[in-house]
């Protein structure tokens, strides 16, 4: 169930783990970029351009050249990230600058590089189907690769990696110094550099994705494009009125060329929008300090959806799920369910009010999925609230979530003996509130799941299950 939404977790700020040092732009004279040689005779005056070398990234594509004006406005944005964050870089950052076309190739190509990487055979397939599922989308896993190919050349400004500690931004071609726009997204990805020096991030990053494990991601991800987004803001307070204008002017078009699924942009919402929020109260209450600590802390994603719960210092609670032994399916993963998993699943059915109230009820949650011979899935989750009322407001969330779509047909108890509710469809799904958990279980299989639900009606089934 998590893998579905891991690839779109690390997008924008993550994009690659092969750095090539050799790739690197050398800091030019300004004269290289248009250099000319002049032979005079007495009748006639020949120029000669110099063929300029082709710098290219891991990838092939064409890194542009830095022109000592570049690198002049580059040490005044690194001095001006240093004095309002109040830290300082270790060494100076590294960075690949491209054409807007190139930028988009790179994002592309180095997705599909970790995409090798990262899935296995047949395990694509699998994350896939856990989306058909949850009813996110009908896309068939070749569908769903290209519109996430595409989702990762168009939706970005710019980025810092975390591995290859390298920011990567796309400029004009034949320009010796950087525009206003420009400027201000290399502010933004600066900040991100240096919280990349001040914390070991590539270590942290590096340990989740080892553990296939990113619940801590989105907390801190927010917390880093608060403070990200705050830098920049200033920087651009200090244009006048005609800069500012400028600057919307020169803005490119980062249009998709295609339409995407509105849900893959979810996790930017918990980021950029209720991340900078808090990020703002943080601010508000100790300054940039304060969010310097905050670079530190790991919350919860429904500590960056509700506020009040970052500064409490709420817990999230480890939720026991039992593993079952089944016939026809055996054991493929497990992992803890978090509130962007709420929101991400349920946003699209119920709208954005009313599936953040829901997260923000989280207590906690855990899941289990099995597969079968035939690649088929069924799912099993298990979720807490604060409070029972909390519980309350999550399965309704649920219940109006299956009740909105098109897809289930609710059934009668009078068919099977069964507690909650039971929806047929393509998809066939069970929700049970017994006043401490809420429970779900889906399987395309109608009967095995009636049957599941018949052998999971003892006692020992229900107390961990």
């Amino acid at each position: 169930m998590r893998k579905y939404i891991n690839y779109l977790l690390i997008i924008f700020l993550v994009t690659s783990c092969t750095p090539d040092s050799s790739s690197q732009p050398q800091v030019v004279d300004d004269m290289s970029n248009t250099s000319t040689s002049t032979l005079k005779t007495t009748s006639t005056t020949t120029t000669i351009k110099a063929e300029q070398e082709i710098i290219v990234d891991e990838f092939g594509v064409e890194l542009l050249p830095v022109s000592s004006e570049m690198k002049e406005q580059f040490d005044e944005l690194i001095a001006f990230v240093e004095k309002k964050t109040g830290l300082e870089f270790s060494e100076y950052p590294k960075f690949n600058l491209y054409t807007l076309e190139g930028y988009r190739d790179y994002n592309a190509a180095s997705y599909l590089d970790d995409f090798e990487k990262d899935y296995e055979e047949g395990e694509w397939e699998i994350a896939v189907l856990s989306e058909n599922m949850w009813g996110l989308t009908n896309a068939s896993p070749q569908e769903m690769k290209d519109l996430i190919v595409e989702f990762q050349r168009c939706a970005s400004a710019g980025s810092y990696n975390l591995l290859d500690k390298i920011l990567r931004v796309p400029i004009k071609r034949n320009q010796t110094k950087l525009n206003l726009w420009e400027q201000s997204v290399i502010v933004h990805e600066l900040v991100h550099s240096l919280q990349g020096q001040t914390i070991d991030l590539s270590e942290w990053y590096t340990t989740m994705k080892e553990n296939d494990d990113f619940m801590n991601y989105p907390g801190r991800r927010s917390i880093m494009e608060a403070q990200a987004d705050l830098v920049q803001a200033y920087w651009v307070a200090n244009l006048d009125p005609y800069d500012r204008q400028d600057m919307s002017y020169q803005r490119p078009n980062f249009a998709c060329s295609v339409s995407l699924p509105s849900y893959f942009y979810i996790p930017n919402d918990l980021y950029y929008d209720f991340g900078g929020r808090l990020g703002k109260e943080i601010h508000s209450n100790g300054k940039m300090q304060a969010l310097n600590e905050a670079l530190y802390k790991l919350p919860t994603a429904e500590q960056i959806y509700s506020p009040d719960k970052y500064f409490s210092e709420e817990p999230y609670v480890n939720v026991k799920i039992e593993t079952l032994e089944l016939e026809e399916f055996s054991f493929l993963e497990e992992g803890q369910l978090d509130s962007l998993d709420i929101v991400y699943l349920l946003q699209t059915k119920i709208g954005p009010v009313d599936a953040v109230n829901a997260a923000i009820g989280l207590g906690g949650g855990s899941w289990v999925d099995y597969v079968n011979d035939d690649n088929q899935l069924f799912m099993t989750v298990k979720i807490q609230g604060d409070d029972s009322n909390e519980l309350g407001e999550i399965a309704e969330a649920f219940m109006n979530w299956a009740n909105f779509q098109t897809r289930f047909t609710k059934l009668s108890n009078d068919i099977g003996n069964w507690k909650g509710n039971l929806y047929e469809g393509e998809t066939n799904l069970w929700i049970y509130n017994d006043g401490n958990y809420l429970r779900l279980a889906l399987s395309n299989d109608l009967d095995f799941i009636i049957n599941f639900l018949s052998d999971c009606s003892s006692e020992q089934c229900n107390t961990n299950f």
